[in-house]
């Protein structure tokens, strides 16, 4: 069945001049085209908004069309349930690592980081949202991806340079592959210490963690190898009911025994807080499902609305992420490690039980970040120049992919480090700066009066300057962090 609303018409390619393409995407809703549409219809230019790249604006009048009367999706998603997509996807295991970053810059300063980081977090974005919903209306598709909102911005803004647009698309996509294959190797981290301090006790030996990773990535290129994600999809269910029972379970161990002030400090100083702003930056970011799940609402208008889907998500995931940084840190002060799953107590059965269901579910879990990153490299770069032997090459690539991975976690394995280095290189880039660029090319010549200009070009240079110091000095220190790893 065609879905005219996922794809664009070329004027020039139709044969007969009386069809009206307005009256076809305004007239025919995507369940009542049928067959004999496609047959009156044969000469059309058929792209797929989140495969291609994004069209030329042919209607440079775009006030008659609005993105958010076009559903494109079978089975659309209503508010609560994008509400709890969201909230699965924001609250994961980074927020194991936050009473560590609390840590490192006292309980006062990590309070109020993690409510800036979720405003900014937020309002970057609303960012995002409002350039991908004014890109779609001058190009009258009804969404796009994230990677084709920066190509469409790039390729309006700067027309006399189109390879501006590729280079910014490819930018976004390195980015983002930074981002999740870190998120990667993260896991293979998590898994590996938590399963080393269990092996540790048993044994009574100290077992190598780089050889532990080995073990444990190694079953990780196996679960790489299935390409449909439906037959995962069961697995993927239980992991998210052991993460929840597990986070519930660490919840109570924090507060089993009352946590006290005595020998916890207020504020460290500065020094660590790069550190700490790109640790609680790392929790916090879930942005390469923000614009797939607007896309998927019935009603994609009430996803940025002031009621709508990322404010609701983000106020109750930030109370969340303020309450266990901070009485966790108060729990353990400065011995909590780089997952609190660490401080759990070793000779306790309940405590072993939750490393063990947690390393699980993150294992099961694996696959979601992985996939990510082989939808980029393979259908953006590969597939097109592997047609020969597509399924071999495919297969190769994902099985360097994880391996990949796990020569990033080898070289730097231990967890503060490597959450707050892909905090800083991955996600500041991909959920503060681009956001931010992006809105300022989308909007440039969109305020009449200077006063909104003014306002529009403040507000956005100031966003943009903090994100550049958020990306510096956490790259900095990050970087500083893990030199003194290797001298130790």
């Amino acid at each position: 069945m065609l879905k005219i609303s996922e794809y664009r018409l070329e004027i020039n390619q139709i044969e007969n001049p009386s069809v009206s393409i307005e009256k076809i995407n305004d007239d025919l809703k995507p369940s009542q085209i049928t067959g004999s549409v496609e047959n009156k219809i044969d000469n059309l230019i058929l792209i797929k908004n989140h495969e291609k790249e994004p069209q030329k604006l042919i209607y440079p009048n775009c006030k008659d069309y609005e993105p958010y009367d076009h559903c494109t999706s079978e089975k659309p998603t209503n508010y609560c349930d994008t509400l709890l997509h969201l909230l699965k996807a924001a609250i994961g295991t980074g927020i194991l690592a936050i009473p560590s970053a609390v840590k490192d810059v006292g309980y006062v300063f990590g309070v109020t980081g993690i409510v800036f980081i979720a405003v900014l977090y937020t309002y970057c974005m609303h960012l995002l949202v409002k350039s991908e919903h004014e890109l779609c209306k001058r190009r009258r598709v009804p969404n796009m991806s994230y990677s084709n909102t920066v190509h469409a911005a790039f390729e309006e803004s700067f027309p006399k340079y189109p390879s501006s647009a590729s280079v910014g698309k490819f930018f976004a996509n390195f980015f983002f592959v930074v981002y999740e294959s870190g998120s990667c190797a993260i896991y293979i981290i998590f898994i590996s210490s938590n399963v080393k301090q269990l092996l540790d006790y048993y044994l009574q030996d100290d077992i190598n963690l780089r050889l532990i990773m080995l073990y444990v990535v190694l079953p990780m290129v196996l679960v790489c190898w299935i390409r449909n994600l439906k037959l995962l999809a069961p697995l993927s269910a239980v992991a998210n009911i052991i993460l929840i029972i597990c986070f519930i379970l660490v919840f109570w161990y924090v507060f089993r025994e009352t946590p006290t002030f005595e020998g916890k400090q207020m504020v460290t100083g500065l020094k660590k807080m790069p550190v700490y702003l790109t640790t609680v930056l790392f929790a916090t970011a879930c942005t390469g499902i923000i614009l797939p799940l607007k896309s998927e609402m019935k009603y994609p208008i009430k996803f940025g609305s002031p009621t709508g889907i990322l404010n609701m998500a983000f106020i109750p995931m930030a109370l969340l992420y303020t309450i266990f940084g901070f009485f966790g840190y108060l729990k353990y002060g400065n011995d909590v490690a780089g997952s609190i799953t660490l401080n759990l107590p070793q000779n306790e059965l309940l405590a072993q039980a939750i490393k063990i269901l947690y390393s699980l579910s993150i294992f099961i879990s694996y696959h979601l970040c992985y996939y990510v990153v082989l939808d980029i490299v393979w259908k953006n770069y590969l597939n097109s120049k592997c047609e020969k032997n597509n399924i071999f090459c495919e297969y190769v690539v994902r099985t360097l992919i994880p391996i990949f991975t796990f020569f990033m976690a080898y070289a730097i394995p231990n967890l503060e480090t490597f959450i707050s280095l892909i905090g800083a290189l991955g996600i500041s880039t991909t959920s503060l700066i681009i956001p931010v660029v992006i809105h300022s090319l989308v909007f440039w010549n969109f305020h009449q009066a200077k006063v909104q200009f003014y306002i529009f070009f403040f507000k956005n240079i100031t966003l943009f300057c903090i994100s550049i110091i958020i990306f510096l000095t956490g790259i900095s220190e990050s970087v500083d962090n893990v030199i003194k790893l290797y001298q130790k």
